[in-house]
Order: C-alpha cells, then structure tokens, then sequence
C-alpha cells in the first residue's frame, strides 16, 4: 500500500467527523508553488518548526483512514487503526526520529510506527478479543535532524500543539493514552499540559525535560520502560542551557511506573518482545493490575495488595478476559 501523491482529496472521499473539527489555518485564494525541498539534514530547525496546523478530520485515502495528511517538505501522516468513533480506548502512538510521511507506508524496520501501530492492535484484540480499541499512529511533527536537534526540546514543542489538539478531538468518553517512543515521548511530554490525556507511556525516552514526573503538572499515570541493551542508557541524563532533557523517566527516582520489557533487546524492539507489548496494550485497555512490573527497580507504585498478572512463557497472547 502506498500514499497518493496528489494533494486534493478526491469528491466522494468518505468522511466523518471526529469529535470537534479543529479549524484549519486560513490560506491563500491561490497556493503558491511548493518550494524544491532541502535535503533533510539541511533544513534549519526554524524551518521545519514553522508548519502549519494540522486539520484533523477523518478521511479515507487509498484504503487508509487517516485523520491528517500533509505533504510539505517530507510530509507529515495521522492514521487511524481501527474503529475511531466506537473505541473506549485510545492510543496514541508517537515515534522518534526519521520516521516522516516519505517512509510512513514502505518502512519495514523495527522502528516502524504503522507496523508497531497494527502490532499494538493486534496484541490488544488477541488479549481482549471484545474490547473496543483503536490505535492512531501520530507523525504529526518534524523530527529532529542529528544528535544536536535531537538533544533539544525546540522540534518537540513545535509539533506538542498539535498532538494536544489530537487529544481535544477524540471520542470524549475514551480513555486515551499517549505511547511515545525515543524523541516522541519528548513530543508527548509537552503536549500533557493543553491535552486530554489519562496516561503517558514513554519508552527508551532521554528525558521528559523534568526531574521527577509530577513536575509533569499531569494528574494521569506516567510509565516508563527501557531495556538493559538499549543505547538510550548511556544518552546524557542532564538539561544544561537548553541542551537535554533531564532524568531518563525509567531512572527509579524520577517517579513513573516501570514495567517489564521482557526480551526487548536494542532500541526499537519494544512493540515486538511479547511481554513488552503485551503490557503496553494492558495500560492502554486500563488493566493496570495486570501489568508485569521491572523486577530490577523498587516498585512502590506495585505494593499494597495489587495482584500481578503475568504472561507464561508459552502464552502466545492468550484472552485474558477471566482474570
């Protein structure tokens, strides 16, 4: 499946609203010509932070529901897995870098959000075959270019307005969770203020730019997860003159729930070690008590009679509907 080229949608594209439609940006009578895109790497931060808002409105696109589609410079994609209108929960899932409309449909790789998208929903419905979820995948921003880009937060905030506004406009009795991988859990750090978020799932996160999770300002759930092998572990866990983005939230003392990855090895393997994604889709279904805390952290947040659960090691993603 690939993405159309043509930037106009076609007369008789199905379309639903979603919740509140947030109003598009006025633009000219006329567009002016698209400008010859830069090489990626060349494009200065203040260029690619200058984006237009993103209208949300669901739509159908060569087979895809996607919620936004904008294919300026490298193009950014909000896609929709699953029935949107009807879920009772919601996740949103947010990758880091080099993941743009360009590679949205072809990437392959471990990292790649729509494959980690379907995977998600796929663990969810094969654990609770009945429950009604839905999973938006969200590169709705511009990643960052480099080490240096990527050690700033300046990429992050340009694209937080429009995930918070994602959150405005989702169905309002769901219960929405923002799972944000590397640099994305940056982005979904600072879209917690002005969003309607009930928990934040960061994943190999460098930092959600605070010392402790309540200096988040979020009354929801902060979980964390990152895997002994990850590189992330040796990314400087320091902020300095605007330059990183603090305690690493799978540090203990930084306060979020830690949950185990099980075989997750490297940085991007998070979606496809079972006990790793198993425990992401519970958090998203809201089965908090079945979520399989990281054994090598003190787990206060896991005591006081909380029962458990946890996957056999042939469990195959078994319903878990009895327990």
């Amino acid at each position: 499946m690939t993405a159309a080229h043509s930037p106009s949608e076609p007369d008789d594209a199905r379309e639903h609203p979603v919740g509140v439609t947030v109003p598009s940006a006025q633009r000219p009578a006329v567009a002016p010509a698209p400008p010859v895109p830069e090489p990626y790497a060349d494009r200065s931060l203040r260029a690619r932070a200058q984006l237009q808002p993103l209208d949300y409105r669901l739509h159908e696109r060569d087979g895809s529901w996607l919620l936004a589609y904008d294919e300026q410079d490298d193009g950014r994609i909000v896609e929709v897995l699953g029935d949107l209108n009807t879920a009772e929960h919601i996740a949103v899932v947010v990758p880091g870098n080099d993941h743009t409309l360009r590679n949205y449909f072809e990437e392959t790789s471990p990292a790649a959000p729509r494959g980690n998208g379907q995977r998600l929903l796929q663990v969810m419905h094969a654990l609770y075959p009945d429950a009604r979820c839905a999973v938006v995948v969200w590169v709705g921003y511009r990643p960052p270019a480099g080490f240096v880009e990527a050690s700033r937060r300046g990429v992050a905030r340009a694209g937080a307005a429009d995930l918070a506004a994602l959150t405005r406009i989702l169905p309002p009795a769901a219960h929405v969770t923002l799972v944000g991988h590397s640099y994305g859990a940056v982005v979904c750090a600072l879209a917690l203020a002005e969003g309607r978020v009930d928990d934040l799932v960061s994943l190999a996160s460098p930092g959600l730019g605070v010392r402790r999770a309540r200096q988040l300002s979020f009354a929801g759930r902060v979980w964390a997860a990152q895997c002994e092998s990850d590189w992330m572990r040796f990314f400087p866990n320091v902020r300095i003159a605007g330059f990183g983005h603090g305690v690493s939230p799978a540090h203990p003392r930084f306060g979020a729930r830690i949950f185990a990855t099980g075989t997750a090895e490297g940085h991007c393997d998070y979606y496809r070690a079972e006990e790793s994604v198993s425990n992401i889709a519970r958090i998203v279904l809201g089965r908090h008590d079945l979520v399989t805390p990281d054994s090598r952290h003190h787990q206060p947040w896991s005591a006081g009679g909380t029962s458990w659960g946890r996957l056999g090691p042939q469990s195959g993603y078994a319903s878990e509907r009895s327990r």
